[in-house]
């Protein structure tokens, strides 16, 4: 049963959200840094900005949409050739992390059963070692969980803040992520006024 999850609480925020990312990243304990590394605390706040306007607006959230159009139309092709782009519009740190994460994740765990696209992108996977990008993965695995656009981008952008900063040294609070994600969610040009549901 669905249930609003009430903003007064951003524990259970926070943990609604992570749900999702368990369903999309499950070796999120495995990960380190995806495509945020900060530098430390002093300057998280600075670096989420930064990664913000250079990373996640510009390549990551248009790549993270026209991905999941392609695992939406089962378009194995086309989503590869977005995995490719995406990984030539990174950072070259970024992209590296993001492969080795996305990589790991084809590799090591199973395909929910009947999931096809993400079977034959694991395939793809074992043939070129540049294809695998962690966008793609979590892409790929929301449509089999039929997640909205609005959930993934969500959940991405929390498991790009927590395991960052983590990653940094840095464990955040509930409130502190819940608006360093608002933030970067409010900078979205269309984005719409977003109400978690719980599952």
């Amino acid at each position: 049963m669905l249930r609003p999850v009430p903003v007064a609480d951003p524990a259970a925020e926070i943990a609604s959200w992570w749900r999702l990312v368990e369903l999309c990243l499950p070796s999120h304990d495995e990960c380190g840094a995806l495509t945020f590394a900060p530098s430390g605390a002093e300057t998280l706040e600075a670096d989420w900005a930064s990664w913000v306007a250079r990373t996640f607006l510009p390549v990551l959230h248009p790549s993270l949409l026209a991905l999941q159009n392609a695992a939406a139309a089962q378009d194995g092709v086309r989503l590869i050739a977005e995995d490719n782009s995406f990984g030539a519009a990174l950072p070259d740190d970024a992209a590296r992390r993001s492969l080795t994460a996305g990589r790991h994740l084809l590799l090591t765990f199973q395909p929910p059963q009947g999931a096809r696209l993400l079977e034959r992108l694991r395939e793809a996977a074992v043939t070129d070692r540049e294809t695998g990008h962690l966008a793609t993965v979590f892409a790929a695995r929301g449509h089999v969980f039929h997640l909205p656009f609005v959930q993934v981008v969500g959940a991405l952008l929390l498991a790009e803040c927590v395991l960052g900063a983590d990653a940094a040294g840095v464990t955040l609070p509930a409130g502190r992520t819940i608006a360093l994600m608002q933030g970067a969610m409010d900078s979205m040009a269309a984005a719409p006024a977003v109400q978690l549901l719980a599952v």
